[in-house]
């Protein structure tokens, strides 16, 4: 049975653990408003997705290999935190992004309010690896299309889990070991499924009937950075492109070295040298890594554009900022020069309702990491000072954390909601749609802001037998994301992912700029 999108109406919970601590996934009653909706006149209606992830698994560019270092028996795991290179679930994205164009299809309207949706805000982190076939794949989804979501050889996978790859026990491999070899570790102690057929499954072509609202298209770290976090070279050029993938340290490398290749801050590179071990795969000119003046050049097909850019839906103008450093490091922060075109357009916009998109919340803007020679980087705290003082903007979209989240920022009078919408890779892969309400609340004029988080609607069970139906495959996607073992501990990743109630479905006042 397929899922009522509407959180409101009923929610997807993990079931009871079994074997290995699986769980799989149950419908569960919906979670009412934190502060219920008011009358009002509606003003514009907009959906929210973010961190779709759409990924080439294939890609000798990524480097799951130092994954393992975040699992459960590492001994460099609280040093480490969260890597992030390897998911089970990264080979189901495109189908994961099809299934939610499909629920924004569907629910075309306002639950609040009834509104037609004026447009879909996609605030970064498209794409996985920067590459030009994964944007491609993008594009296809959004505007609809084919998607064809696999590389190198056409008939059979180099993915790490794959029954053609070198097999190591730290990845799932969905189709079971080779003939007498002891099962993966997934399986093994985590309790995951066989899935006999799902890469080949995964790989193959599906059509996507295109978002038919307006959408927008905000650049992320992983749209500009490989793994979201080092910039492009040559020798990383050639690497994307060609025939072989690096699977583990070189020889004499500490696993705390992965630290170098996953900052936050600051220079970034990878760590593998000609000692490296290594193994062939086939190559493809299609895994081009992607420049800074593609984006806008495919996003927008606006060649000499800036990754920066002010647009309209409906009755809101929508400023979407570029707060990747392209210096390297997953955090973000903005240069001076966008700095001052984000204030002209403030300044222009002034008899508008404005909504800031960005894929950095403000607290994630901290990157301030700049070579000798290269303009100072803005950071997040000087970004709110100059929003707060223009009263027009009411809401600042973005998404990054991978989760709900919320700050109300204030000065005096004024007032200025921030929100991030959860990814849709991770669990538990939702968006949200946002109403805004022009009301009075104890005399005051307010814009409510109204939250509806909304799951995509695959099937809440899975279906082995159903591999040639991409909703299953979303489906698998969203029980495996569910069960991720390196979240199992009540991490704070973990909790986080879970996020609060005050932060899914309900409603924030902000003053009216506007009011007369």
């Amino acid at each position: 049975m397929n899922v009522d999108a509407s959180t409101y109406r009923a929610t997807v919970r993990r079931g009871d653990p079994g074997g290995g601590g699986w769980r799989e996934l149950e419908l569960a009653h919906g979670e009412p408003y934190q502060q219920a909706p008011p009358a009002g006149l509606p003003l514009a209606c907009l959906w929210h997705l973010s961190d779709l992830h759409v990924c080439d698994a294939e890609s000798p560019a990524r480097q799951e290999y130092l994954d393992r270092f975040a699992d459960p028996d590492s001994p460099v795991r609280a040093e480490l935190g969260d890597v992030g290179t390897y998911r089970p679930q990264e080979i189901l994205t495109a189908q994961v992004a099809v299934t939610m164009v499909q629920t924004v299809n569907r629910h075309g309207q306002g639950p609040a309010t009834g509104m037609p949706v004026d447009g879909v805000v996609i605030t970064g982190d498209l794409t996985d690896n920067a590459q030009a076939n994964e944007l491609q794949w993008y594009q296809s989804i959004v505007a609809g299309g084919i998607v064809s979501p696999r590389s190198g050889d056409d008939e059979r996978s180099s993915w790490v889990g794959s029954a053609h790859a070198a097999w190591d026990e730290r990845y799932w491999h969905p189709d079971g070991p080779p003939a007498g070899t002891a099962e993966d570790l997934p399986m093994a102690r985590f309790g995951y499924p066989r899935i006999p057929g799902l890469v080949e499954a995964a790989r193959r072509d599906l059509v996507s009937p295109g978002l038919q609202a307006p959408w927008v298209s905000v650049r992320g770290n992983h749209d500009g950075l490989l793994q979201g976090t080092v910039p492009t070279d040559d020798r990383l050029r050639l690497l994307a492109t060609g025939s072989e993938r690096i699977t583990g340290l070189p020889a004499g490398v500490h696993p705390l070295a992965t630290a170098e290749a996953i900052p936050g801050h600051g220079p970034a590179r990878y760590l593998h040298d000609q000692t490296a071990p290594r193994t062939p795969i086939p190559a493809d000119p299609g895994r081009a890594l992607l420049e800074s003046g593609d984006f806008p050049a495919r996003t927008r097909d606006d060649v000499d554009a800036p990754n920066y850019f002010t647009t309209d839906l409906g009755a809101l103008r929508v400023i979407a900022l570029d707060t990747v450093n392209p210096h390297g490091g997953w955090q973000g922060s903005i240069d001076e020069a966008q700095l001052g075109w984000l204030v002209g357009e403030l300044q222009a916009a002034a008899d508008r309702y404005v909504v800031i998109a960005s894929h950095h919340p403000s607290p994630s803007m901290t990157n301030a990491w700049a070579p000798g020679g290269a303009d100072r980087r803005v950071l997040g705290p000087e970004v709110i000072e100059v929003l707060l003082d223009h009263p027009q903007v009411i809401a600042w979209m973005a998404g990054h954390i991978h989760a709900h989240g919320f700050i109300m920022h204030r000065r005096q009078e004024r007032a200025l909601l921030e929100l991030t919408t959860a990814s849709l890779i991770d669990w538990p892969q939702q968006g949200r749609i946002l109403e805004f309400v022009r009301t009075r609340d104890e005399g005051r004029a307010c814009i409510a802001i109204v939250s509806t988080v909304m799951n995509h609607i695959a099937p809440v069970t899975w279906d082995p037998h159903g591999l040639d139906d991409p909703g299953n495959l979303a489906a698998i996607s969203r029980v495996l994301a569910a069960n991720d073992y390196q979240l199992r501990d009540g991490s704070i990743r973990s909790i986080v992912l879970d996020s609060f109630p005050a932060a899914r479905n309900t409603t924030w006042l902000v003053p009216d700029p506007h009011a007369r």
